[in-house]
């Protein structure tokens, strides 16, 4: 078998899996230092359908990918700080896509992987949603172009 067909047979027993067993989705939440709920996750399209559902409820989502291929990233360590530098969360993601209830304010976020570390700055206003989209540079597989040579 080819790697292609590997890559193929694999992400289709996973998808089988993902929707025969909807309760084994890796999603993490809980609550944020100032008791703002938040949620990680989307290993998989039901659980990237779950989390894309409930984004109104947020108003910060964070999403990480390799900067090259574009390929989701997971174990994400995301730590989140108000303008007095107090931490307000400090999370290791579940998956590509972390969602944070946080009130008015700014924030710095950091997001660390693979011994690279991204910051970006925040401010939520009233009604606000932002999103922060952290790319790393890391190799990850992709799937060659159609028509391309071995």
């Amino acid at each position: 078998m080819n790697r292609i067909s590997r890559w193929l047979a694999c992400g289709g027993a996973l998808l089988a899996l993902a929707a025969a067993a909807p309760a084994a989705f890796a999603e993490a939440s809980g609550r944020t230092a100032l008791g703002g709920a938040y949620v990680s996750g989307g290993i998989g399209a039901g659980e990237i359908a779950a989390l894309d559902a409930q984004r109104d409820k947020y108003s910060l989502w964070v999403i990480t990918a390799a900067k090259v291929s574009g390929a989701y990233l997971a174990d994400v360590r995301v730590r989140v700080t108000d303008a007095k530098k107090a931490v307000v969360l400090d999370h290791t993601m579940a998956g590509p896509w972390l969602l944070v209830d946080l009130p008015l304010g700014r924030y710095e976020v950091e997001a660390s992987y693979n011994g690279q570390s991204l910051t970006r700055r925040t401010t939520i206003h009233a009604g606000d949603r932002h999103q922060i989209v952290f790319h790393f540079d890391v190799p990850a597989d992709v799937l060659p172009k159609e028509g391309a040579k071995k």
